[in-house]
């Protein structure tokens, strides 16, 4: 007995991307590598993703809390500007989240290793 299988075409698997799953395509590689770094905080695995744009500010002495807080508005803006592209396929939307949440995610753990790092050197 032969069972017939429909797979749908690329831009049809592509054309419904929903804003909350490119939004979790940007937010969990980030809270993964936190949850992995032993903070089972769920509070700092959902905010994960603000720290590599908030550590270089932070670094200038600038509050921790604005750091976040402007890290939040920039990261806000390039999602809305991706999400509002009319430029942008579906396919292309996914591609630019998944690498943008790879990368903060590689960027985190940069840094996490760099304070484990320094605190080896003053250990």
């Amino acid at each position: 007995m032969m069972l017939l299988v429909y797979i749908p075409p690329q831009e049809l698997r592509y054309s419904k991307l929903a804003r909350l799953t490119l939004f979790l395509c940007v937010m969990l590689p980030s809270a993964v590598v936190i949850w992995l770094g032993n903070d089972h905080n769920l509070w700092a695995c959902a905010i994960g993703f603000l720290w590599p744009l908030a550590l270089p500010l932070s670094f200038v002495n600038f509050p921790v809390a604005g750091a976040l807080c402007c890290s939040a508005l920039i990261q806000a803006a390039v999602f809305f500007l991706m999400v509002r592209s009319r430029k942008l396929t579906s396919r292309g939307k996914a591609t630019f989240a998944i690498t943008w949440g790879m990368l903060f995610a590689f960027l985190l753990r940069l840094a996490i290793a760099y304070q484990a790092w320094l605190a080896a050197l003053h250990a």
